[in-house]
């Protein structure tokens, strides 16, 4: 009997080693078939899936499907971009601007011209996290009234010629270009280079609608035919671009009808000319805090042989942005286009002294190639995701994404996306309690496409990375979605034990 009760230890771990890798089979076994139904949804008969789930703690892949096939990803694409100006600009990145002139100081007077050199700085929006869209500007003239500027003689110019070539992403569609999320890059940039009109009814039916702009008053012109029409009826509003007299600001046609005594129709549009929206913005925030510029012009362009001040140019000052860290968070979290475009040409501007999308996609292949991603088996056009040349594989995200888990930048890479049922994109989804709080992610939407891709943790505490891509559906979004909720809700509940 003794003999029996020494054994009998041995006996019980022997068994334990050898069926609770059989429980644990059991349970991945038996997630991959409830995926597999999941990815089978007769819904989506029509779409195409990529998936992929790897388990970031015990280094191995849970679940695939497709994975190693290419999608088009949209938005999904930032998730690139971010990674790689964390990795090579650093968390600590920040945009610059400088403000010179070519003229002197004299009598409280500046004589000459006011020049503003951009790199790229996104952060004057509200959606950037900078609720006062004009404050830089307040700087601009706090620090030239403190250096006794009460008056400017010349113009006020644009230097953005640290940008060339396309400032829109390579591969978006025409249809799309007049959207404020489709709004071209520039140096200098304002409001993320859109507009928003408010187009309001008038005192009775038949009157002209009332239309102002946000958040620069009167910029741009407004060629108004929007009519107000009786109670009831539904309002239809339609804005075009008209073309503008030469170097006057750009015109926008706006036409239709609004009904009496209804809500303001709001409209959002890109702007042509960026750099002239940033100066009229800058020159009306100087005058606002008290330095007189009733005698400037706008000059989109600096040309020292045309400004009338000596050509030699004095810095005045140097306006720095937040932090890359932070600004990351509104464009993962909010998917902003614009400023992730910034981002590839400040990549190509600061790694290869040329801020080009080029240069730019330069340094995201070496990036990619250094996680171990080969040049070929992805198709990066732009970094926003806009474009449908984009071409990328669920696996790749989620070793883009894996390899960033073990990098030093990671909490800021983690911090900046969308946090389920809490805030961004993902506010009003995976709002239940195994997820909720539970999920950080990235989404992406253009018609016919929909994807997430981000980490999570299961209900024993791993650490998962993800990405779940649709393509080539015709049924709605919400559809896809949903299937991709019902996929995460399962991982967020599987246990090995």
């Amino acid at each position: 009997m003794k003999s029996h009760h020494r054994i009998f230890p041995a006996i019980v771990i022997a068994l334990a080693a050898a069926i609770c890798p059989i429980f644990a089979a059991d349970a991945e076994d038996a997630l991959c078939r409830d995926l597999d139904a999941i990815f089978s949804d007769q819904r989506l008969s029509d779409a195409q899936w990529g998936v992929s789930v790897y388990s970031l703690d015990r280094d191995e892949l849970l679940f695939g499907h497709n994975a190693n096939k290419l999608y088009i990803p949209a938005s999904n694409e930032k998730i690139i971009t971010a990674a790689v100006a964390l990795l090579r600009l650093g968390p600590e990145y920040r945009f610059k601007t400088r403000v010179l002139t070519d003229g002197v100081i004299n009598e409280d007077m500046l004589r000459g011209n006011l020049i503003l050199q951009g790199f790229g700085d996104p952060s004057l929006s509200p959606r950037m996290g900078n609720k006062d869209t004009f404050a830089a500007f307040r700087a601009f003239a706090d620090r030239l009234k403190s250096l006794g500027i009460k008056s400017i003689t010349g113009s006020i110019s644009g230097n953005a010629l640290a940008f060339k070539g396309n400032n829109y992403g390579i591969g978006w569609e025409l249809d799309d270009l007049m959207e404020s999320y489709a709004a071209p890059v520039s140096a200098l940039a304002f409001n993320e280079n859109f507009v928003s009109f408010l187009i309001r009814p008038g005192a009775k039916a038949g009157d002209a609608a009332i239309v102002s702009s946000e958040p620069l008053p009167g910029y741009p012109l407004v060629d108004n035919s929007v009519i107000t029409t009786n109670a009831g009826k539904a309002a239809a509003v339609f804005v075009e671009y008209a073309p503008g007299a030469s170097g006057a600001q750009e015109i926008i046609k706006i036409r239709g009808n609004v009904p009496l005594k209804s809500q303001p129709v709001r409209r959002s549009v890109a702007i042509q000319r960026p750099v002239r929206y940033y100066l009229e913005a800058l020159r009306r925030q100087l005058e606002i805090e008290g330095i007189d510029v009733s005698d400037c012009d706008i000059k989109e362009e600096y040309s020292a042989s045309a400004s009338g001040g000596s050509g030699e140019l004095q810095l005045l000052l140097t306006h720095e942005s937040a932090p890359l860290a932070e600004l990351l968070t509104p464009i993962m979290k909010e998917s902003l286009n614009m400023p992730a475009e910034t981002l590839l040409r400040v990549l190509g501007l600061e790694i290869r002294g040329e801020g080009t999308a080029a240069a730019g996609i330069d340094v995201v292949t070496e990036t990619l190639e250094k996680m171990g991603i080969r040049k070929g088996s992805y198709v990066y056009s732009d970094a926003s995701g806009l474009s449908r040349r984009n071409l990328i594989s669920a696996d790749v995200f989620v070793r883009t994404l894996g390899f960033m888990y073990r990098q030093p930048v990671f909490p800021q890479f983690y911090a900046a996306m969308a946090v389920a049922g809490t805030d961004g994109t993902l506010k009003n989804r995976l709002t239940g309690a195994a997820v909720k709080g539970n999920i950080r992610a990235k989404t992406g939407t253009i018609t016919g496409v929909s994807s997430i891709s981000g980490y999570m943790r299961t209900a024993d505490g791993e650490m998962l990375a993800f990405s779940m891509i649709a393509n080539n559906y015709a049924s709605g979004k919400s559809v896809a979605e949903d299937i991709q909720n019902r996929a995460l809700l399962r991982l967020a509940r599987f246990t090995r034990n």
